[in-house]
């Protein structure tokens, strides 16, 4: 016997819905609600437009992300190319992107336990050339996904925007934030080198 759903069903239910986060009871009563609630269904076509939307913008490289390391696994299940940089806590690394790259994944180490929440604060410098003056970007971003057990946190910058770039240093400072203020839990830098014009 299929589960009736009371009222209209509410954006997180339908998310988990799309997401296939609900289970066998929960999904067939959603269905069979679908099915006769237009202005639910309303709602899910536009959850399912977002989503595309979100996709397309992450596939051309045109949105940052913080990625757990199920959604990468996916990713390169499904035949993406990803590169990765594994960074340990207060390290650097050099780094680059290639032509055929989809993808690339900062990988950094960090003891997360305990941790309630995380910010990112993100440093990007780049000289310029013919007297400007040098590229320098700061942003925050504010509770960041993690898995403290873990003990990593995967960022994927704006792949279209590093191919852009010139030569150029990235900063990464992950600060735990709480009542009492925040420390920083690590710090990261990428050196990453451009590619020679084609």
């Amino acid at each position: 016997m299929t589960a009736r759903v009371k009222g209209h069903l509410d954006w997180d239910s339908l998310v988990d819905y799309w997401l296939g986060d609900t289970d066998a009871v929960a999904s067939e009563a959603i269905d069979e609600h679908l099915l006769h609630c237009d202005a639910c269904g309303a709602v899910f076509d536009e959850i399912v437009a977002l989503s595309r939307g979100a996709r397309e913008a992450f596939a051309r490289g045109a949105v940052p992300a913080v990625l757990t390391s199920g959604f990468v696994d996916r990713l390169t299940s499904a035949g993406l190319r990803v590169r990765s940089y594994r960074v340990p806590r207060n390290g650097s690394v050099l780094c680059s992107v290639e032509p055929g790259d989809d993808l690339i994944v900062a990988c950094v180490e960090a003891p997360l336990a305990g941790v309630e929440r995380l910010d990112a604060l993100l440093a990007l410098s780049a000289p310029q050339d013919h007297g400007q003056p040098p590229l320098a970007r700061e942003e925050r971003l504010r509770d960041i996904p993690f898995d403290a057990a873990e003990g990593v946190v995967l960022f994927s910058p704006r792949l279209a925007e590093v191919r852009r770039l010139p030569t150029h240093e990235l900063v990464i400072r992950l600060l735990a934030v709480d009542a009492g203020g925040e420390r920083e839990v690590g710090h990261y830098t990428f050196r990453h080198r451009a590619q020679a014009p084609a």
